[in-house]
């Protein structure tokens, strides 16, 4: 232990041995072709393992990385050695030298105890044999899906449908055969790029169409859009475009993909649709008149039952005791009659969009609303929750009607001996932040591409309340005009005020949704473009 010791306190000690020139009798040729051999392996032995460790850090795919750094090592270290046998002519570090040949071997064994253990590895992977059959199968592969292009060529030809691909790096467009079809041109991919499609874009849709691509590149989404293409022969064609982002493994933007369909009898047939529609509307507006008169003319005769009813009623004598029941359901009849024809009313003129959208303050809507249902809360216990709401651009009193309903709903649909909670709660969204189910039932305007619809900002309100709820199956019929879940003796009403809502959802061009669970509560929300066009 002791020379032990002593080995390494003198490691660097050369007292005890002449540097090797003075070592027996060295000529100057003999020494230098000595020094300059050890120096050449030297060099070359660490030159190797540099060029190694640059080849393993330049490349991702590489297999056995450790045996390249372990061999790397083991030629270090015989490298060292040789520098050390040059070094000595001149400063005898025999101890060093010693130390280094002792790693130079230990290392040289690990080496030697890692390859024999990856050499079954080795010998596993694929030989040239079936490296060659890997590739005639990979080439029958491609002749199948060089058959399978075919085919889709042929189908889009027939959905008159092409596909596209744009290389970002390079601005180089590849268009399919069919998708020149499409565009009226021959197929000719030279000089292809994002400016050539541009250009055969309709000039008014182009602005939007360069907009939907920037916004693609935002988001990282492409959002399928409809617009107008100009053929040679100076015919408008309709296409849809539809894409997909392609990123590389650092996340960067590198191609677009997609399609692009004629959609032209489609959107014609669309067209005309709108304009039945349109007339449908102007028909429906006549019956409204209609409806709004009549009902007008029904409460003069109403008032007057209810009138002389009460009159008499308030004749002492003139009434039997067997007859007054008679008259108080006479009364209650014209009463619900009433209740009945005002409601009709306020439905009917929905559809009459005399006022003006104005920028509405939902949390003033709400506390005028609260305030008319003030004796209501008070008498049922009910505690109101409203959060911080958006405000939007909307018919203010529609927009009470809206949170009336809503509200009156879940006071009046409370659990026997449970106080009403209600929460009225808020918040802006994005338009990609709306649920797919909601995106599907959007106003669809022909007048206006999907992409505009798309790009506002939108208003989520929701009322929630812990009244005795309803099953999911009725969501949708909830909405129906005199839809009632439960009996009129248990709950008073007319079965029009969830209508009501909905058509006000409808003017503003939004989405009203509802859940429930029996006995537990229900869920109405509503969403409206912040800013109506």
């Amino acid at each position: 232990m002791g020379e032990v010791l002593d080995f390494f306190r003198k490691l660097f000690d050369t007292s005890d041995w002449p540097p090797r020139w003075h070592c027996g009798e060295w000529s100057d040729f003999h020494g230098w072709l000595y020094i300059i051999s050890d120096l050449l392996i030297w060099s070359a032995y660490f030159a190797i393992p540099l060029t190694i460790l640059k080849y393993v850090s330049r490349r991702v795919d590489v297999r056995f990385v450790r045996a390249y750094f372990l061999f790397a090592a083991f030629i270090l270290a015989c490298g060292s050695t040789h520098l050390l046998d040059a070094v000595i002519f001149w400063f005898p570090a025999y101890r060093l030298s010693a130390l280094v040949r002792f790693i130079t071997g230990v290392v040289s064994w690990i080496t030697v105890f890692y390859l024999v253990r990856m050499v079954p590895v080795a010998l596993s992977m694929k030989s040239a044999e079936e490296l060659e059959k890997e590739v005639r199968e990979r080439e029958r592969v491609e002749e199948q899906l060089r058959i399978t292009v075919r085919q889709l060529n042929e189908a889009q030809e027939i959905a008159r449908m092409g596909h596209w691909q744009w290389d970002i790096a390079t601005n180089s467009v590849s268009w399919s055969d069919a998708l020149f079809k499409v565009y009226g041109l021959p197929p000719d991919p030279a000089g292809l790029n994002y400016e050539f499609f541009l250009e055969r874009v309709h000039p008014d849709d182009r602005a939007y169409v360069d907009e939907a691509i920037r916004n693609a590149f935002q988001t990282r989404h492409f959002e399928p859009f409809t617009h107008r293409i100009v053929l040679p022969d100076a015919s408008v064609r309709v296409l849809q475009a539809k894409g997909e982002i392609l990123l590389n493994t650092e996340g960067q933007i590198t191609a677009m993909i997609g399609t692009g369909q004629d959609i032209t009898e489609q959107f014609e047939a669309q067209k005309e649709l709108s304009e039945k529609s349109m007339q449908l509307e102007a028909t429906n507006a006549e019956l409204q008149k209609f409806a709004y008169v009549a009902s007008h003319d029904l409460q003069e005769p109403l008032r007057k039952i209810l009138t002389f009813t009460s009159l008499l009623q308030q004749e002492a004598g003139v009434i039997s005791e067997s007859g007054k029941p008679y008259f108080e359901k006479i009364a209650g009849a014209a009463s619900r009659m009433q209740k009945l024809i005002d409601d009709i009313l306020k439905f009917s003129n929905l559809s009459r969009m005399d006022a003006a959208f104005e920028r509405v303050s939902l949390n003033e809507v709400v506390e005028t609303v609260l305030n008319d249902l003030e004796v209501a809360i008070s008498e049922s216990g009910a505690q109101v929750t409203v959060g911080q709401l958006p405000a939007l651009y909307g018919i203010r009193s529609q927009l009470e009607q809206l949170f009336q309903n809503l509200l009156r709903n879940a006071i009046k649909f409370a659990r026997p001996g449970v106080p009403p909670l209600i929460s009225v709660q808020g918040r802006l969204l994005q338009a990609k932040e709306l649920p797919a189910e909601v995106r599907d039932q959007l106003p669809q305007n022909p007048a206006e591409p999907a992409l505009v619809t798309l790009r506002r900002k939108w208003v989520e309100v929701s009322v929630q309340d812990n009244g005795i709820g309803f099953d999911p199956v009725y969501s949708e019929k909830i909405f129906e005009v005199f839809q009632r879940l439960h009996p009129a003796r248990a709950y008073q009403g007319t079965g029009i005020g969830l209508a009501i809502v909905r058509k006000i959802a409808d003017h503003h061009n939004g989405v009203v949704r509802a859940t429930g669970t029996p006995g537990e509560g229900a869920l109405f929300t509503f969403y409206f473009p912040q800013k109506h066009t």
